[in-house]
């Protein structure tokens, strides 16, 4: 998979990239949505690497507009170097002691109240803002130092304006660490 899409930023290229995979195509359904990238930092004999999972969720579009939004159903994960998939996780197989209801009942609505006024093109341009902080998120981790500084307010800031509210708790129980230091206060 590569991600070839102009001035985009990486992370948002290979989130696209993903979607019109062959193999998202035939793994998730039509109406399946990809959530914000959650990194994975490991270590491979001493050398940094970097994953990007992305939580899939079905949306399902209301006629009156908008969209149902649902659980997490599966994970897909990239690897930053490579733009590669290395991993697709069936949540409702991986934790089958959860109720099979949980992923049949809407949990909220798109547009979510802190976006519900932006225009399309705001959106969309508040979206590539934070997919750029992620590329400095992903870039210093793939280098053994994450970006410091002033890039942290404007990261958590975004990212709590645009993550689903309703979608928070499962983003929370896949990455805790991550959004306990970027999201700190509970939605």
């Amino acid at each position: 998979m590569t991600a070839t899409d102009g001035d985009r930023p990486r992370s948002e290229a290979l989130w696209g990239a993903l979607r019109r995979s062959r193999t998202f195509r035939e793994l998730a359904p039509m109406e399946a949505g990809i959530g914000w990238p959650l990194p994975v930092p490991v270590l491979h004999d001493g050398v940094p690497r970097v994953y990007l999972r992305l939580p899939l969720f079905v949306m399902r579009p209301d006629p009156a507009g908008g969209a149902d939004l649902f659980p997490p159903f599966a994970t897909a994960a990239l690897d930053w170097s490579t733009g590669r998939l290395v991993e697709y996780t069936d949540l409702r197989f991986k934790e089958p002691d959860r109720s099979r209801r949980e992923w049949q009942r809407p949990v909220g609505r798109f547009p979510h109240p802190a976006v519900e006024g932006l225009s399309t093109a705001a959106y969309l341009s508040e979206r590539t803002r934070l997919f750029g902080l992620y590329d400095e998120l992903f870039d210093g981790l793939a280098h053994g130092r994450p970006p410091a500084g002033a890039w942290a307010a404007p990261f958590g800031e975004l990212l709590g304006r645009l993550l689903e509210p309703s979608l928070a708790p499962y983003y929370r129980r896949l990455a805790p660490k991550f959004l306990g230091r970027h999201l700190p206060r509970e939605r």
